[in-house]
Parts: C-alpha cells; sequence; structure tokens
C-alpha cells in the first residue's frame, strides 16, 4: 500500500482547498489593485467574504488535511517544529506544520476581518461601504481607518507565507507549491507516508459548504437594504 502511495503521491490537498487557495490569492491581488476604484474593490472584497467563510466551513467538513483540527496544535508543537528546522534532513509534514498551520488561521483571521470591516467603510466623498450606513459616519471613519491598517498587515503576512515557502524551496529542498497545484506530494520519505491513502471528500459536500457561505454573505448585506 505504501508503495502505490509513494508511486501516485498522497493526497494531501483536496480540490476544493486547491481552488480556494489561488482564488483568494488572485483576488487578494486584485483587491489591492483595484483600491482607487471603489465599485469593483467593494464586489472583490464581498468575494473574499464568501470564499473565507466557504474556507472556515470546509475547515469541519473537508479532507483531512484541510480540517483545522490537523494542522493547528499547541506551542509545544510550534517550538518543536522550529527545532526542527535547524535538522540537516527534517520529516517532512503531509500536511501544514505546526507553524505553518497557525499562520493559515492568522491569515485567514486578518482577511475575514478586513472584508467584514470593508462593509463599513467610506470616504467620506461618493462611497459608503454596503452597511455604512447601519453605523454613525464618526464609527465608520475609524473603521476605515482600521481597515487601511488591517490592508499592510495582510500584506506583510503574505509576503512572510511566500518567505516560508521560498525557505522550504531553496534550504530544505521541498517543493510546497507543486502539492497546491496537482493534490498530491509524491516527495515523502516511506516515514512521512500517511498510514493510509487518503480519499478526497466528495464534491457534493463542497457544493453545500459554498451554498451556506454564500447564503451568509447575501444575509449580511441585506442588512444594508
Amino acid at each position: 500500500m505504501a508503495e502505490g502511495v509513494r508511486k501516485l503521491g498522497a493526497l494531501v490537498w483536496d480540490l476544493p482547498t486547491r481552488l480556494f487557495h489561488w482564488l483568494l490569492a488572485l483576488l487578494i491581488l486584485a483587491a489591492f489593485l483595484s483600491d482607487d476604484n471603489r465599485d469593483i474593490h467593494q464586489r472583490i472584497g464581498i468575494a473574499i467574504l464568501a470564499l473565507v467563510l466557504f474556507r472556515l466551513i470546509w475547515g469541519v467538513i473537508g479532507g483531512r488535511y484541510a480540517r483545522f483540527t490537523s494542522f493547528l496544535r499547541g506551542p509545544k508543537a510550534v517550538l518543536e517544529h522550529l527545532d526542527e528546522m535547524r535538522q540537516p534532513n527534517p520529516p517532512q509534514h503531509v500536511g501544514h506544520n505546526a507553524a505553518g498551520g497557525w499562520m493559515v488561521a492568522v491569515l485567514l483571521v486578518l482577511i475575514l476581518a478586513q472584508a467584514g470591516t470593508g462593509l463599513f467603510t467610506n470616504d467620506l466623498i461618493t462611497y459608503v461601504g454596503p452597511l455604512g450606513e447601519l453605523v454613525a459616519e464618526s464609527t465608520s471613519e475609524k473603521i476605515t481607518t482600521i481597515h487601511k491598517i488591517m490592508s499592510n498587515l495582510i500584506l506583510a503576512a503574505v509576503v512572510l507565507h511566500i518567505g516560508a515557502v521560498l525557505v522550504y524551496f531553496v534550504w530544505k529542498k521541498q517543493n510546497l507549491v507543486r502539492p497546491m497545484l496537482t493534490g498530491r506530494r509524491a516527495d515523502l520519505r516511506d516515514a512521512d507516508l500517511p498510514p493510509l491513502p487518503d480519499r478526497a471528500p466528495p464534491l457534493w459536500r463542497a457544493g453545500i459548504a459554498a451554498a451556506v457561505a454564500i447564503a451568509v454573505v447575501v444575509g449580511i448585506l441585506s442588512l444594508g437594504r
């Protein structure tokens, strides 16, 4: 069985997780580039909100390595992983390692907060966010300031994330990008292989998660009408 996993590559990232990852990357880039066009920027922000809500649901019902329970570990595990990084030939982690798992969580929280605050922003001239009129103008101005600050935090987190991927590729000779494209890792040693080949979760489950996320966003937006 291990031989079959070695030839095909261990299934790590299911299709919905991969689509989420690359769609989010594209939308974040588009959000930064569209900052001067409020209407387009707003639509992108709403799409990001729905996408992150989907990922939160998928983190509970998705594939093995997409679930939060598979990669959110305690401080001890994080410290152990950082100690492993000093080894010349450290063990390979099938999914997110302990430190990378918390980076994912931080990014999701930051992006969710950014999309959420964006609903209440205004430019004091012509633009008001979908929910901007639900709060006092002074409150909207404060939220707008927070929104701008958080965009810099997200940019820093993204740079750190890309930097970590490059460190693994150059220093540890581990390609973390290819599995996010193909879904599989064929570079794992026998000791690092999962005990059993994993199976992709049914796509109907992803459809339900997407439908719930979209329904939540539509419900939120309806508050501002």
